[in-house]
């Protein structure tokens, strides 16, 4: 029970400090390096932000949780965690591959009982299967692991041009998890963490501010919203 503590403890994710709730000096210099990036990056910052607000928005209405904490965080070989997203297209996959085995099954000749055996067989594997995974997708949605690996996925998904997506680790201790962007692909200046866990505020932080758990990394809202621009400009 101790190492089991102990291991919890250290998976946990310190609650967010009042100075590192907000902007700071960190984030107004990450700021600085955001505003000489080439317009089609910054462009592109914007239409990520949008989505990311967006899909808060529909996670949290879909009944995910914010600030979650949970055993489910330590790994297991023998049942590795599984974020909410791959449980949840697992589960579809699963469900496809049984509806193809049973319109087999409806083809198979009376007269073969091989194959209807083997067809059933394969069957009722698949139901003790996706039941299984049913289960496991019964638990809270909203672990850091959770939240990092759907905006991830959301930003690999655009097919980005100036942003690389990862969904990174942070160094310094408790564990976490969030999805990071760095800007130029080629050579990064700037790297931004998108990390809704704490709250549920579409908010965004300066990489190493974030990655040391320190204060002044967060950037106001109102800078993607309406400082960044929605089109690239056309010279005269």
């Amino acid at each position: 029970m101790r190492a089991l503590a102990f291991a919890l403890l250290l998976a946990v994710p310190a609650p967010a400090q009042e100075g590192q709730a907000e902007t700071g000096l960190r984030a107004q210099k990450a700021r600085e390096f955001v505003d000489a990036l080439p317009p089609e990056a910054r462009v592109e910052l914007k239409k990520m932000y949008r989505r990311y607000k967006d899909l808060i928005a529909k996670k949290l209405d879909a009944g995910w949780q914010t600030g979650v904490l949970s055993e489910a965080v330590i790994e297991n070989v023998d049942e590795p965690f599984q974020p909410a997203r791959l449980l949840t297209g697992m589960i579809s996959l699963r469900q496809k591959e049984l509806a193809a085995l049973e319109a087999k099954l409806a083809k198979v000749a009376p007269d073969d009982p091989y194959n209807d055996k083997r067809v059933r067989g394969a069957i009722f594997d698949k139901k003790q299967e996706l039941a299984r995974l049913v289960s496991l997708n019964k638990r809270e949605k909203g672990l850091c692991r959770d939240w990092s690996d759907i905006i991830w996925f959301e930003f690999t998904n655009m097919e980005l041009e100036h942003w690389a997506p990862r969904d990174d680790r942070r160094t310094a201790r408790p564990y976490h998890t969030g999805a990071v962007v760095c800007a130029p692909v080629e050579s990064p200046v700037v790297c931004l963490v998108f990390d809704p866990w704490a709250d549920g505020r579409p908010s965004v932080y300066d990489f190493m501010a974030w990655d040391e758990n320190g204060p002044g990394g967060r950037f106001p809202a109102e800078y993607f919203l309406h400082s960044l621009p929605d089109k690239v400009e056309k010279k005269p």
